[in-house]
């Protein structure tokens, strides 16, 4: 096991450094005008593609349905437990730990992500004619609209995932992981209910510190320890 106890000054400097400019490329109004002419160019292509059949909306339309988040759920509890099981049973304990303090990150997360102060409606909260999935497909419950779209909380949970799995499990895993990421993150950007923007600054920077405030300092090393006391897990790893 990675020793978890030691600062890491390279990584924490580069992962605050670095999301602390794409944050700032986001609010300073020059390359704000890049990344909202890029979020507008992303949203109408993907928004008129819905108009090209009915199987095409059918299928984003379940892809956005609540339900669809379960999916989302299985398959990074999948990954996570087909690693643990098939080939590092004697560990379980230490990896249930591991799986409590990635619940616990993103718990963390998604608050901090709420209190930042920036009210952003969803493109097509902003265009009332943009299409919309719930119209053309009603018997199927979307979401696709957000009175306050920024940082995108789907994209931010499954990059806090990808993250762990990385840190633990091996390289094919983590690659995995992200690609999950993108295929579970893609159906909301299809909807309107997210900007693009929404997803590469807001869950991407907001993300990245945590992971790297976690990761690259003593706290994960501590919390972790904690958790596998109150779990009963005193073997080494």
């Amino acid at each position: 096991m990675r020793d978890t106890s030691q600062w890491r000054p390279l990584a924490l400097s580069l992962g605050t450094l670095l999301p602390a400019l794409l944050f700032v490329s986001w609010l300073y109004p020059p390359t704000r005008a890049l990344w909202d002419g890029l979020d507008q160019a992303a949203f109408w292509a993907m928004n008129r593609s819905l108009a090209e059949g009915r199987w095409w909306q059918g299928l984003w339309a379940i892809a956005n349905n609540r339900g669809f988040d379960l999916a989302a759920a299985g398959g990074m509890f999948a990954l996570f437990a087909h690693y643990v099981l098939i080939h590092d049973r004697r560990r379980l304990r230490y990896f249930i730990a591991v799986g409590l303090m990635m619940s616990l990150t993103i718990v963390i997360a998604m608050q901090i992500g709420k209190a930042i102060p920036i009210e952003r409606p969803s493109a097509t909260a902003l265009y009332p004619e943009a299409l919309r999935l719930s119209q053309l497909v009603p018997e199927i419950p979307t979401k696709d609209v957000s009175g306050d779209s920024f940082p995108g909380d789907h994209g931010l949970v499954l990059l806090l995932f990808a993250g762990f799995v990385l840190r633990y499990l091996p390289r094919g895993y983590g690659v995995l992981a992200l690609a999950l990421a993108v295929l579970f993150t893609t159906p909301r950007l299809m909807s309107g209910a997210h900007w693009l923007s929404d997803e590469l600054v807001g869950a991407l920077a907001l993300g990245t510190l945590v992971l790297t405030w976690l990761f690259a300092t003593p706290l994960h090393g501590w919390a972790l320890k904690r958790i596998r006391g109150w779990i009963g897990d005193r073997g080494r790893a």
